[in-house]
Parts: structure tokens; C-alpha cells; sequence
């Protein structure tokens, strides 16, 4: 009889690569359930709170911690791609003012937490409109500022630097800069700051936190517009984080100038026409309708709700002409939106083609192609951005 109580499985000898992954993930672990507990707790706080500006306070949490959380996602799932090969740009047109202010505002909370100053340098030369990925320029941006005010000390001084170096007539050379007056890097781990699942000092991790991600995504975005970040860092003294990158410029100002991060009540205003139309959502999930019909209700547009795409295919087939636009979950019970948009088309035959764009959760580009391929005209990433949604509306309805 054996005596399995005396027996042991000796453990894989893990490679130093599969090691930094594990600790990777457990960090993650950690990092993403921090900004959930404050989420769910300063909810339940609000939702017992009769204080109107506690309330407003918990929201300004949640909306911190959800902000942050939303970070942690795209970090993860762009790390997905750099280990697969498949990190790529996406290049449109952003007004670059509004991709640096915008950035500026999403980190604005947290210098104020820590009381430090924040010194904008913006070169008045920058053209208003570039052509570029402006979601990736400002997750690097984003990434650096963050990372500049966790490690810097309260009423501390960070530097948010950009300057024209160059100016052709189809391109645009920046220099941009994020100093800062905080604790500073050794050379020692200078020489891992930049790999992927790779942190410094387990002490640093623990007391700032953070997935050791973050700078290892921003070089490898920099380096796919064409720069390279530098770092001239002393402990005790700051650090600074800079690069060069050359934008694609926008010759000809067209009558609409692309907004990025645009303000709601401004995204919203000159909808008057918008009272006499319809819209179709479909969408299977109860919050994200009431989030995208409370977006909407200043439009004045008339809004019916389909809980998958069987219900929309059915909406539309008793009335094709009441609904000027449909947007269109992706995953839904019965009936999925792919099919249901490409059953739409087929309706259509040869008459006029409703605008019809996706609004979900599948964001890869594989995931935009195959909107595009059953006949769908636009793409929206959850979660839902409120002025990315009215410039949707513009486009098609207004």
C-alpha cells in the first residue's frame, strides 16, 4: 500500500520569463480588485448617504477608481498584443489640443489629491488638427503623468512639456516631456523599466502599487510612431521621461474640425432637428441602455429599445422608415448584431442603407473588421464615451 501522504510533486523549475508573468498576474489581481472595492464601496456609501456632497464626493471616487480600472483593461489587453506581435496604430484625425488637455483632465484629480503643482509648457505653435492613433498618444501620455504623480511626493512639481521641433508641410515633429520632483531611479533599475511584466523594488510595489506594465506599453507605442523614450532619472532628484515623435499634419481645416474628449453639454448643443427623429438600440443589457438613453435625452431623439437582434430586426421590419440610425450590441441573446445587421441589409435591397454602428465590447481590430464586413458604417468601444457617441449622431443625423 503506498503511502500517498508521503508523497510529493516535485514543482516545474519555472523560467525566469514564466516567473515575471506569475508575479505579473498576481499583481494585476491585486491591482484590478483595488479600484473594484472602492467602486462598489463608495457606491454602497452613496446609496445610504442623504449628504448631497457626500455623494457627489463618492462619485468623484468612482469615477477615479473607475477611470483607473479602465486603465488596468487596456493595459492588460494591450499587453495581449505586444506578446503576440499585433499591437498596431490606428491613425485618424484628432485635434491635437483637445488629446492634451483632454489627458491633462483625466490625471487632474489625482494632483489635486496630493496637493502637487502641475506646470503645463504647450508650444502655441501646435497645429490644431493631426493626423494620428490619438488614443494611444494619450495612453502613453496618460501612463507617464500617472506614473510622474505616483512617485512624486505631496506638493511635489511635475512638467507636462510639448514643443513643435519641426514643421513640413504634410508632417510634425514633437518633443515631449514629463518631469517631475519625485523619488527618483537607480541605474540599476533603469535597466528593467521598460519589460514587459518586469517592476522595480518589491517595496516600491508595494507602497505605490501598479502592474509594472504601464512603461513597457508606452515604449513599444512610441516606438510604433517612430521614437524612443528617454530617461534622465537620479534617485532623491526626479525624474524626466521624454521622446520625439513626427504626426502626419492636416493641411486643409475642414468645416468639421474632429473632436477629441469633447465636453457632453458642448458634443450635445445645436441637436434641435433631433426631437423629430428615431433611433434603434439594441442592446441586451438593462444599465447600458439607461446609460446611452440618459446620454441622449437633451437630443430630444426618440429613442425604442430592443433587448437582441431578433427584437431590432422585427422594430425595423414593421417600419424601416421610422429609424434614421441603429445602434447595435454585438453579443445578445437569440439573435446576435452581426446577424441581425446583415439581415437588415439583405431587407434593404437596393434602397437607401440605414446607418447602423456597432456599440460594444469587442475592440480588436479583427473584432471592427467584422462589424465592418456584415455592413455596419461605425465602430463604438465600450465603455461608451459620451462625446465619441454625439459625434456618431453628427455624422449621421444631424
Amino acid at each position: 500500500m503506498i503511502d500517498n501522504s508521503k508523497q510529493r510533486l516535485e514543482p516545474a523549475v519555472a523560467s525566469n520569463s514564466d516567473m515575471a508573468k506569475h508575479n505579473f498576474l498576481a499583481r494585476m489581481s491585486h491591482e484590478m480588485r483595488t479600484p473594484l472595492n472602492a467602486i462598489l464601496g463608495m457606491g454602497t456609501i452613496a446609496q445610504n448617504s442623504c449628504d448631497p456632497d457626500q455623494i457627489n464626493l463618492c462619485l468623484a471616487k468612482i469615477n477615479k477608481a473607475a477611470m483607473h480600472l479602465l486603465g488596468i483593461v487596456n493595459d492588460i489587453l494591450d499587453v495581449a498584443k505586444i506578446e503576440s506581435g499585433k499591437l498596431k496604430l490606428v491613425n485618424s484625425e484628432f485635434n491635437l489640443d483637445m488629446i492634451l488637455h483632454g489627458t491633462v483632465d483625466m490625471i487632474k484629480f489625482g494632483i489635486d489629491e496630493k496637493n502637487q503643482e502641475l506646470i503645463l509648457d504647450f508650444d502655441n505653435a501646435l497645429p490644431e488638427t493631426v493626423i494620428c492613433d490619438g488614443q494611444k498618444l494619450n495612453q502613453v501620455l496618460f501612463n507617464l503623468l500617472s506614473n510622474a504623480i505616483k512617485f512624486t511626493p505631496p506638493e511635489g512639481t511635475i512638467t507636462f512639456s510639448v514643443k513643435k521641433l519641426k514643421e513640413e508641410e504634410h508632417a510634425l515633429t514633437l518633443g515631449i516631456k514629463v518631469s517631475d520632483t519625485g523619488i527618483g531611479i537607480s541605474q540599476d533599475d533603469l535597466k528593467k523599466l521598460f519589460v514587459v511584466f518586469e517592476q522595480l523594488d518589491g517595496t516600491l510595489s508595494r507602497k505605490f502599487g501598479g502592474t509594472g506594465a504601464s512603461l513597457a506599453l508606452c515604449q513599444n507605442i512610441v516606438n510604433l510612431f517612430g521614437g524612443n523614450i528617454r530617461i534622465d532619472s537620479e534617485p532623491g532628484k526626479g525624474s524626466c521621461f521624454s521622446f520625439e515623435i513626427t504626426l502626419e499634419k492636416k493641411t486643409e481645416k475642414e468645416e468639421e474640425a474632429c473632436v477629441y474628449f469633447p465636453d457632453l453639454q458642448e458634443a450635445g448643443s445645436g441637436q434641435t432637428k433631433l426631437k423629430d427623429l428615431s433611433l434603434l438600440l439594441a442592446e441586451d443589457v438593462e444599465i447600458n441602455r439607461e446609460i446611452v438613453q440618459t446620454i441622449l435625452e437633451d437630443t430630444g431623439l426618440q429613442i425604442d429599445c430592443a433587448e437582441n437582434g431578433a427584437m431590432a430586426l422585427e422594430l425595423y421590419k414593421a417600419n424601416p422608415a421610422k429609424y434614421g440610425m441603429i445602434l447595435m450590441d454585438i453579443h445578445m441573446p437569440e439573435m446576435d448584431g452581426l446577424e441581425a445587421t446583415r439581415q437588415i441589409r439583405a431587407m434593404e435591397a437596393g434602397s437607401e442603407h440605414i446607418p447602423i454602428i456597432a456599440m460594444t465590447a469587442n475592440v480588436f481590430k479583427n473584432d471592427i473588421e467584422d462589424c465592418m464586413e456584415a455592413g455596419m458604417n461605425g465602430h463604438l468601444g465600450k465603455p461608451i464615451d459620451a462625446g465619441e457617441l454625439m459625434k456618431q449622431i453628427n455624422t449621421f443625423l444631424a
